[in-house]
């Protein structure tokens, strides 16, 4: 079995299909942990989330995901009518799953599904959340403040504190884009920026295979797959 993990889809149903098909996973045997932020900013939210639940229905056993703070603005929109979520790809994320889901039902549930997901998944090697952990707080009570963690207050605690509260297993995380992926024993940040870019850099759509400690980017303008090394400092 080979452990991955893919966060910050941001709605590239297309990057997202192209890599799991690009690296062949068995769902039936390997494990795949999905981090969150499934939707806005790309054009295909409701496919992301569509395709993602079904892999989690068929594999429940092999197939994980948790939520993001994406959802969370989702989740807040739809229970309090905050519209935050609309000014961050909402607007345009709420169009797709219009279109995407012609039943009121079956949208409905795929929005809750995605609304309910858990903070966190454990196995035997690793703790997967969104953005961080905070250490104050027991694994199976964190808040939901930890959906806004940045990279800079997560890496800001000490490896010891967290360490103890996981029990000795790494966090694998997203949230913060990142143009590489590196890995410091504690914290391995897997956000490439799927669906962002900055003057420096094109970024793009990560997978990473935590079992080899590579990981494969699905650059977006290219429409390309590089491989890589983790970095492990």
């Amino acid at each position: 079995m080979k452990r991955y993990f893919m966060t910050d889809i941001h709605g590239d149903a297309r990057g997202m299909k192209a890599l799991l098909d690009h690296v062949g996973i068995d769902f039936s045997v390997d494990q795949i942990v999905f981090g969150g932020d499934m939707i806005n900013r790309g054009k295909d939210s409701a496919e992301v989330v569509k395709f993602v639940k079904n892999l989690v229905d068929t594999f429940p056993n092999n197939v994980h995901a948790v939520v993001g703070n994406h959802e969370e603005m989702l989740s807040d929109y739809y229970r309090s009518g905050d519209k935050t979520w609309l000014h961050h790809g909402g607007s345009e994320a709420l169009k797709n799953f219009n279109k995407t889901f012609t039943d009121d039902a079956d949208r409905q549930s795929h929005l809750e599904w995605a609304t309910s997901l858990p903070l966190l998944f454990e196995d035997e090697a690793f703790v997967y959340t969104h953005a961080g952990l905070n250490p104050h707080e027991p694994l199976n009570k964190q808040s939901r403040e930890i959906l806004w963690m940045s990279e800079s207050v997560l890496y800001s605690i000490p490896g010891t504190s967290l360490l103890a509260l996981t029990q000795n297993k790494p966090i694998i995380h997203g949230h913060t884009p990142v143009e590489y992926i590196y890995f410091d024993g504690v914290r391995l940040n897997c956000d490439l920026g799927s669906n962002t870019y900055s003057i420096e850099e094109e970024r793009g759509l990560g997978l990473v295979n935590l079992t080899e400690m590579t990981y494969f980017i699905y650059k977006q303008a290219q429409k390309k797959i590089e491989k890589r090394k983790v970095v492990q400092i």
